[in-house]
């Protein structure tokens, strides 16, 4: 969830709303039919958990009710059941549609209301205020919607509402229109905007609305806020005709395709407040002299596009902004004009090409968030004096080297990640009490981790990853965890001894990840009071333990990493109640596992069945401050092509199991064979039996087949050549027998795809297969009587008709066969960028400022 300035102002218009139609509000006598139609809407649902709905009593007054306003003749103007863990379906004939006289109606943060919103919403046409905000509403929006035109506010935001945007030309009325977060898409050129006369904040951020933006919405003359941010707008501006609006005071266009030369008219408005035009891709220089009419603006935010703002001239003033994000923007030096703002508190110079020291004047006494990541930094300037409200210090990404310069006081926001520090972490690290944030992951630190980080009771992230640090676990570290804790992150250390089994009642551990380090001993039972747990990376240690069914309880559990350790044993666990339907990346390879595959125990892993959009949350991540909008990005390391690559994004859709180098034994389970989501499946280097399954050329998007080293029998099916994203094949080293499939995906693979398996034959295998032995009519005889095979038959048809447009140049010329290998990955690495081994982006901290999200 985004929230922003525009966001604020917003909600500044919702509560503003709020209060002028609750004061209309007065309550009399509640009527027969009222208390009926409430009651009636009540039965409906399921309210067993609303306090709310508890009160609602045949024997009171219906205007007594909580939740309920009546005007003095005792009809229901007013329903507020917002928060009440209400659920169920509202259908057309819902009796709430009868209470004609309702004119607020808001059933927000009801995330079990589900369904469509019924076309019987257009009968309420007192309705002048309507919020639906955070429920599970889908479909389209209601047409009908159009009748309500005495409507002022509504609010359909974080629902997964689908299709275009209704025209709402008749709702002359509507002054906030919000649809925040949503599934939208289509044009906006369809609405006439200037048929809204009254609308003053439109919001259709997080969408995936297209096209151009309307040119009319720079001309509204009644528009203050307008945020389109985080659509798939494209192309540019041209030329904005007519006279702009004087009235436009907040514009937000982040995160879209937008391109071009940068609007310059949007200079001319010149009462802008805010102004934010991230992300997108821009192009050309912006000179100084441009910002000299914006005297209101406060906030400005031209990150990441492709252009540059021309700093250089340092006696031209500039508006005297709080709030400056410059990330991104071809920077090689701090920009001089930033010594006159002196109501600078937000500073973002990140992702520049900016070298040497931080300069002392940069430290002004309001400034409380600075962001100098990803440049070449390496020191301080002597006589710096830090801001005592430093509240974010981020320095990731450059080359500061020794020892850390120095540690704000009261910082709730610190990372230090990915520097050249090679001294041991201050004791005083854990000093301040409202630390959310502390990272110090990719540098040198050396020696123990501080217990003083035990005394910081609203620690969110805590991440010392990728360090030298050595020593166990502080006991106090585990022990103290509480709801706040959701990520600790200290992999690839050369931490010792046990995982401390003191894991608290109310643990709220999202991410733990311990990968590559020397811990011993057994998974901890109290781990599985840790019910929120989405990773766990136990991976290349020394636990000596079985699988940990214990942990049946961890429901949101999507990632799942035991490799390189020493567990053993049956992974089958008693019961039927082990359930992980969330669970996309499990790794249990090169351990002492034995037994047949888990059948039943792969039956619950749901999301590996089909791919599950999640419209707010692409990669998974943890967003531990809604106010900030800064959230861990988490990572793991997947085996692929035989190669160890890292997914620095892990994206919710991706799912991968890997059970190789272990003892397992048996067929390979059927119930992988509704993995219609799986994209990477290694059992090689196991005792499996039995038949390559031919289900498994029924998932789709299955892009590596790992299987070498088994005992596996019989022919290669026929349906693997259906696997049109199969990049990776590893069959070698089983028993397998006959003709290799004959397709253009199967027949791209190299002769080590199949090598060891003695009874194989055919390309791209240099053994040929004996001709079948024929009977008199020339039809092939199987031995056991005339019989056709119109499988094998088919086959050589498509065999001898593709010859020469596909398998000969594949075969025998070396430039086509590499084009096509380049063209089957470069496919994958279309949809997943992060798996192509040639992106070295190694950052596992992302930052996503107000009003901007990755």
């Amino acid at each position: 969830m985004r929230i922003s300035l525009v966001s604020w102002f917003i909600f500044s218009l919702f509560i503003a709303t709020f209060f002028s139609m609750a004061a209309l509000s007065v309550s009399g006598q509640c009527q027969r039919d009222q208390q009926q139609l409430l009651l009636g809407f009540k039965n409906s649902l399921n309210s067993s958990l609303s306090v709310k709905l508890g009160t609602w009593n045949q024997g009171t007054d219906c205007c007594s009710w909580d939740g309920i306003s009546c005007d003095g003749s005792g009809r229901v103007i007013g329903l507020d059941l917002s928060s009440q863990s209400i659920s169920g379906e509202i259908n057309n004939s819902n009796s709430v549609f009868r209470l004609h006289h309702l004119q607020q109606l808001n059933l927000a943060y009801n995330k079990q209301l589900v369904g469509q919103i019924p076309e019987s919403i257009g009968n309420l046409g007192q309705l002048t205020w309507i919020v639906l905000w955070n429920c599970k509403f889908t479909g389209p929006i209601p047409k009908t919607l159009e009748k309500l035109t005495q409507l002022i506010h509504l609010d359909f935001s974080y629902n997964s509402f689908s299709g275009p945007l209704p025209s709402f030309t008749s709702l002359k009325n509507l002054k906030e229109l919000t649809l925040y977060g949503n599934q939208l898409n289509g044009s906006l050129l369809s609405t006439n905007w200037s048929s809204l006369p009254n609308l003053v904040s439109l919001g259709l951020g997080q969408n995936s609305f297209s096209g151009t933006v309307p040119p009319t919405l720079f001309q509204s003359e009644s528009l203050k806020a307008m945020d389109l941010a985080e659509n798939q707008f494209s192309g540019g501006f041209g030329e904005v005709k007519g006279e702009l609006s004087s009235q436009l005071e907040v514009i937000d266009l982040s995160h879209n395709g937008l391109e071009g030369q940068f609007p310059m008219f949007v200079f001319e408005i010149q009462g802008l407040h805010y102004l934010s035009l991230s992300g997108n891709k821009f192009s050309g220089v912006i000179p100084l002299n441009a910002f000299q009419k914006l005297k209101n603006l406060s906030s400005l935010d031209l990150s990441y596009n492709n252009m540059s703002v021309d700093s250089s001239f340092t006696n031209l003033p500039f508006p005297d902004v709080y709030r400056l994000n410059l990330a991104s923007c071809n920077l090689t030096k701090f920009p001089e004009f930033l010594k006159n703002l002196s109501l600078l508190q937000h500073l973002d110079l990140s992702n520049n090409q900016i070298h040497g020291q931080i300069p002392s004047w940069i430290w002004t006494p309001h400034l409380y968030h600075l962001n100098l990541s990803l440049n070449f930094l390496v020191e301080l300037e002597r006589d710096s004096n830090m801001s005592p409200y430093m509240d974010v210090l981020d320095l990731h990404g450059n080359q500061f080297q020794g020892k850390i310069p120095f540690l704000p006081q009261d910082a709730a926001y610190l990372d230090y990640s990915n520097n050249n520090f090679s001294s041991v972490i201050p004791s005083e690290i854990g000093d301040s009490p409202y630390s959310y944030f502390i990272s110090l992951a990719g540098n040198n630190f050396h020696g123990s981790i501080p217990k003083s980080l035990c005394n910081n009771l609203y620690l969110a992230v805590l991440d010392l990853s990728n360090n030298s640090l050595s020593g166990s676990i502080p006991h106090c570290l585990l022990t103290q965890i509480n709801m706040w804790l959701g990520v600790l992150n200290l992999k690839q250390n050369n931490l010792s001894g046990t995982i401390s089994d003191t894991f608290p009642k109310d643990c709220g551990l999202q991410t733990l990840d311990l990968n590559q380090n020397r811990l011993g001993g057994k998974v901890p039972k109290t781990l599985a009071n840790c019910r929120m747990l989405e990773v766990l990376d136990l991976g290349n240690n020394q636990i000596d333990d079985t699988f940990p069914c214990h942990l049946k309880s961890t429901s949101e559990l999507r990632v799942l990493v035991l490799r390189s350790n020493n567990f053993s044993g049956y992974v089958n666990c008693r019961g039927n109640n082990l359930t992980w339907p969330m669970l996309q990346i499990i790794d249990l390879a090169s351990n002492s596992f034995s037994g047949k595959l888990p059948q039943g125990l792969l039956m619950t892993w749901n999301s590996m069945k089909a791919n599950k959009f999640e419209p707010y949350s692409p990669h998974l991540r943890y967003e531990f401050s809604l106010l900030t909008g800064i959230y861990f990005q988490d990572s793991v390391r997947v085996t692929m092509k035989g190669l160890e690559l890292e997914l620095v994004k892990i994206q919710t859709f991706f799912t991968s199991i890997d059970f190789s180098s272990n003892k397992f034994e048996g067929h390979i389970p059927e119930a992988i064979g509704d993995f219609k989501a799986l994209y990477l499946l290694n059992l090689s280097n196991n005792a499996l039996t039995g038949p390559v399954p031919s289900f498994l050329g029924n998932l789709p998007k299955l892009e590596a087949l790992d299987l070498p080293n088994n005992h596996l029998a019989g022919q290669i099916p026929l349906q693997l050549a259906n696997l049109n994203f199969l990049s990776f094949l590893n069959l070698s080293n089983n028993e397998l027998t006959g003709r290799i499939p004959l397709g253009t995906q199967i027949q791209s693979f190299s002769e080590a795809s199949f090598g060891n398996n003695a009874g194989l034959c055919g390309p791209p295998l240099e053994v040929q297969c004996d001709s079948p032995p024929t009977s008199k009519d020339g039809l092939s005889n199987s031995g056991t009587g005339n019989h056709v095979n119109w499988n094998f038959v088919s086959v050589e048809i498509g065999f001898v008709s593709g010859i020469g447009a596909v398998i000969l140049p594949l075969m025998f010329c070396k430039r086509w066969r590499i084009r096509y290998y380049k063209c089957t990955d470069g496919v994958v690495y279309k949809f997943f960028p992060k798996l192509d081994p040639r992106n070295k982006t190694r950052r596992t901290i992302s930052h996503w400022t107000p009003g901007r999200r990755l």
